[in-house]
């Protein structure tokens, strides 16, 4: 029943006006059965009626308004249309009394948000992104979660006492929620955690959009008695439907892409990645030749690849590429043939030492010929079989 009640209030946050509060509420009780009657009619009124009296009292409120609407000419409110009813025509119920409008709107903001941070609590990220799941699977769309914790959190408040971390949380609140997309649904998940939805996206693009954040954060400093700080963030993505097909597979992963992030370093981002890989990937040593896409001035780079798989390549280069930088590989994939040319996006940059990088890149196939596709895909499964025998 308090979930139910939650969605009944989510209705009335999403809602534009009373006309779209009721289809919205409306609609809830199409997916949901008749409790729902029973759970609208006790939110409005504090009314304990059992499902048929309470979807017969909805329906006629309902039409009531239509008519008090039509005499008037005017718009009524939907609370003023209870009140007028109860009072009006159902004198047999006692007891009754209307929700004061801005004791509504506490209600609402307290089952949904955060007290500290303002911010949506973990209930309503939870049943937004079952929504989110439902309408991705609909439109057979992508969406990737962002699980996100302050760097050495504890420390704050072990030193400086819980009102500065308090402090800490309410600044790095106020960044995300400056960083992010209106479209993205930000919650804190619980003491200095925060999860980001982020609806219509790819892995590769949650990324770049979660190195933003980190990156804008880490340059920002705090206050606390009289001294400035530099707060840093680590964070974990995980993405529909590529990694989990569930809401609450996809925040476990995401968590477990952040203590990855975590082990390397922290005030990094990390992607969820199997153990068990998706594609056959194997070691593959070759000079490569590297140049940004679309800059025809651009130099090109030199650095040899170290493993391929038809997902990606890892190569080592002398020089950082920026994540989420698109750019073109030339490779030789049988030695003495003509290069191929690899076509993707770069998503980890990690520093082996001194002019030595680890640079992975995810590849585009519909950037790219189908022959690469064709010639990798055949290189694997020689390579393959070789190593069977």
């Amino acid at each position: 029943m308090g979930s139910l009640k939650e969605s009944v209030l989510n209705c009335s946050i999403n809602a534009q006006d009373d006309d779209n509060f009721i289809n919205e509420l409306n609609t809830l009780a199409q997916e949901k059965g008749e409790d729902t009657y029973q759970v609208i009619i006790q939110t409005l009124t504090s009314l304990d009626l059992e499902p048929e009296e309470a979807k017969k009292c909805w329906f006629e409120i309902i039409a009531h308004r239509k008519n008090i609407s039509h005499i008037l000419k005017r718009k009524v409110s939907l609370l003023t249309t209870i009140s007028d009813y109860f009072n009006a025509f159902e004198t047999s119920l006692k007891n009754h009394k209307i929700v004061d409008i801005d004791v509504y709107e506490k209600a609402i903001k307290e089952s949904t948000h955060d007290n500290l941070t303002g911010l949506f609590n973990k209930s309503y990220l939870q049943e937004a992104l079952n929504q989110h799941i439902s309408l991705a699977k609909r439109h057979n769309t992508d969406l990737s979660v962002l699980f996100l914790d302050i760097d050495n959190f504890k420390e704050i408040n072990d030193t400086f006492g819980h009102h500065a971390g308090d402090i800490v949380l309410k600044n790095v609140a106020h960044t995300i929620s400056q960083e992010m997309r209106a479209s993205d649904i930000i919650s804190r998940f619980g003491g200095d955690e925060f999860v980001i939805l982020m609806p219509n996206t790819y892995k590769t693009n949650a990324l770049l959009l979660s190195e933003r954040l980190r990156n804008t954060i880490k340059q920002k400093t705090i206050t606390i008695k009289g001294t400035t700080h530099k707060i840093t963030v680590s964070g974990g993505v995980a993405s529909f439907p590529i990694d989990a097909l569930k809401a609450e597979n996809l925040i476990n992963l995401a968590d477990s892409a952040l203590y990855r992030a975590k082990g390397a370093g922290k005030n990094s981002i990390s992607l969820f990645k199997e153990d068990k890989r998706r594609f056959l990937r194997i070691d593959f040593n070759r000079p490569i030749k590297v140049k940004h896409l679309g800059f025809s001035r651009t130099r090109t780079l030199s650095g040899k690849s170290k493993n391929i798989a038809i997902g990606g390549i890892l190569f080592e280069n002398k020089e950082p590429i920026s994540i989420g930088a698109r750019v073109q590989v030339s490779i030789s994939i049988i030695k003495d043939s003509d290069p191929l040319f690899l076509i993707g996006t770069i998503v980890r940059v990690e520093v082996l030492g001194p002019d030595n990088y680890d640079i992975g890149m995810t590849l585009s196939f519909k950037e790219m010929e189908k022959t690469a596709k064709d010639e990798i895909s055949k290189f694997l499964i020689q390579q393959s079989e070789e190593n069977i025998k």
